[in-house]
């Protein structure tokens, strides 16, 4: 209960100063009654207490693990991949103000791209695909104020994938299902 007293007098007290410093790897939005007024780089800056509002983010390379996809090839092989996208915010007023969790839709955004690519690539063509994910995922997500720097993916195999069908809970290999 203390800790929580704390943050809350910690808090108070960061809005009450008339300045705020940005440090060298994150950029900022300058807001006033909630309306944007212009972009913060690293240094020291004078804002109103209470009515200036100060929104920052880290604008350094990053790196996101995705979590295991398991795909189907056109070649009709299963597949189980994980990749790492590394990226960086090129815009920080896109990226803070135009999509709601940016972390989260990069995710969700790189997962799909995935899974168009490898629906449309044999299994043998796999291995150099890194280059056309980073291609098209950086192009789609520019909007968003966010710069690819690469998709690598870290894990790729084959796998045999089962589907749970019907009432009696039968199992059945995905390869009959499809015949």
């Amino acid at each position: 209960m203390f800790d929580k007293f704390l943050e809350f007098i910690s808090r108070f007290w960061k809005d009450l100063l008339p300045f705020v410093i940005i440090e060298q790897w994150n950029s900022a939005l300058h807001l006033r009654f909630g309306i944007f007024r212009r972009t913060l780089r690293p240094g020291i800056y004078f804002k109103i207490p209470f009515l200036d509002s100060i929104i920052e983010t880290a604008v350094i390379t990053q790196s996101v693990n995705l979590p295991a996809q398991t795909l189907t090839t056109l070649d009709e092989q299963g597949i189980v991949l994980k990749a790492i996208i590394r990226y960086k915010v090129s815009d920080v007023k896109k990226y803070l103000l135009s999509v709601m969790h940016a972390n989260d839709v990069l995710i969700d955004t790189t997962q799909g791209i995935i899974r168009d690519i490898v629906e449309v690539t044999n299994w043998e063509d796999l291995v150099d695909v890194n280059r056309k994910l980073t291609t098209e995922v950086k192009t789609y997500v520019k909007r968003w104020g966010i710069e690819i720097e690469a998709i690598t993916i870290t894990d790729l195999g084959i796998v045999k994938t089962f589907r749970i069908l019907g009432d009696d809970k039968k199992i059945i290999p995905l390869n009959e299902i499809n015949q």
